[in-house]
């Protein structure tokens, strides 16, 4: 694993240590977002609102996550373990205010906490891994990372879910927030990586947005988001309207889409470096375009439609991952800015398709959600090709 990394390696701190701790952390960042979908209800329960009202906490986080891009030249100037750490501190603070206050104004201001502690950690996160690992070797360290959100599906949504069941409902915050305490300590201690570029940096993001490569980055980013989202939203419908699925049944699908991401990252991880990135990223397109129009007509049984999800996760994960390693080398000199402008715009692409996805299924069920996502996908695929040319 010491070879991923650039020859300068900080006072003995080990590639396989450094991995760890970003891993360790990251997978509590990520655990914060996600035990909130299957726990709405004792949410609501505990807070006592309606499930709406919970429901828009949700929106709020998502919401908050495009101010990334203010953070990103904060990132290019003061470096990328301060945002980090700035990061897992809002993280703590959100989840102690639930865990210590159960009322709804102080879950909005915790939510909202959590939306800007993402926004700001993820892309320092991608802007450290771009500085410190080679490009010809970073798809693979940065799939590594991404096993972060099959994690945090797969372990921090059962012990959540055990800990509500015994504990109430702020038992996981009391969690989240003492291992972000001990996530701060181990990244304070995190060597600081070598820049290729220590030149002074243009902190203006709008100057980003002139360049071709750069711009089309966001709208391939946005494009790709939007396409997914837009099936992601209403496939639980359709499947309890298809085949009648209690919410066990969907609590299965939710298990194939953790083992699709596990399946997509660690695809990602061994071959995106071989193939190439930017050869990755349109061949998962291609997939993923065909999933989404070939999902629709996956009706014959429910294993049938299972494989089919299975397929369009799997074919999303594996090309959003292997995208980011190439977005990171596009500028390098203001890498922490334009993966804060990433990061925004897969938030303004998901918001986007949460909009666009029932109406299209009131109007023209999975079919028509099929047809548009499948369209969007082609429309990221030749902005990539037509656009976009790859650094390293």
């Amino acid at each position: 694993m010491t070879v991923l990394f650039r020859s300068r390696a900080a006072s003995g701190e080990s590639a396989l240590g450094t991995l760890s701790v970003i891993l360790f952390s990251r997978t509590i960042l990520n655990s914060s977002y996600r035990i909130i979908y299957p726990f709405l209800p004792a949410i609501s329960r505990g807070l006592g609102v309606s499930l709406t009202a919970v429901s828009l906490l949700i929106t709020v986080r998502s919401f908050v996550g495009l101010s990334s891009p203010l953070f990103g030249p904060v990132s290019d100037r003061y470096g990328r373990r301060v945002m980090m750490l700035s990061g897992l501190a809002l993280m703590v603070a959100g989840a102690l205010l639930l865990a210590g206050a159960p009322l709804y104004q102080v879950a909005l201001l915790a939510f909202a906490l959590f939306g800007i502690a993402k926004a700001i950690y993820d892309p320092a996160l991608q802007a450290y891994v771009g500085d410190w690992i080679p490009y010809h070797r970073r798809g693979r360290v940065m799939g590594i990372i991404e096993f972060s959100w099959a994690a945090a599906w797969l372990l921090g949504v059962p012990v959540a879910g055990y800990l509500i069941e015994f504990q109430g409902w702020q038992a996981p915050f009391v969690v989240i927030a003492v291992l972000g305490l001990l996530s701060i300590f181990l990244t304070r201690r995190l060597p600081s990586p070598d820049r290729e570029d220590d030149g002074r940096v243009d902190l203006h993001w709008r100057a980003l947005l002139s360049d071709r490569n750069a711009l089309g980055a966001l709208i391939m980013s946005g494009l790709m988001v939007f396409a997914n989202e837009n099936i992601f939203v209403v496939y639980g419908a359709w499947m309890e309207s298809t085949f009648g699925l209690s919410v066990s049944g969907l609590g299965l699908a939710s298990i194939v889409i953790g083992g699709s991401e596990i399946v997509a990252e660690g695809s990602m991880a061994a071959f995106v470096d071989r193939i190439g990135k930017k050869r990755a990223v349109a061949g998962g397109m291609l997939l993923t375009a065909g999933a989404y129009l070939l999902l629709p007509a996956m009706t014959r049984s429910l294993a049938v439609a299972m494989v089919g999800l299975a397929v369009v996760f799997v074919a999303f994960e594996f090309t959003i991952v292997s995208s980011l390693p190439l977005v990171s080398e596009l500028t390098p000199a203001t890498r922490g800015t334009l993966m804060a402008l990433n990061v925004a715009a897969l938030s303004g692409g998901r918001m986007l398709g949460s909009v666009t996805a029932t109406p299209l299924w009131l109007h023209g069920g999975m079919v028509l959600n099929g047809v548009v996502s499948a369209g969007a996908a082609l429309a990221s695929l030749t902005v990539l090709v037509v656009w976009i040319r790859e650094g390293g």
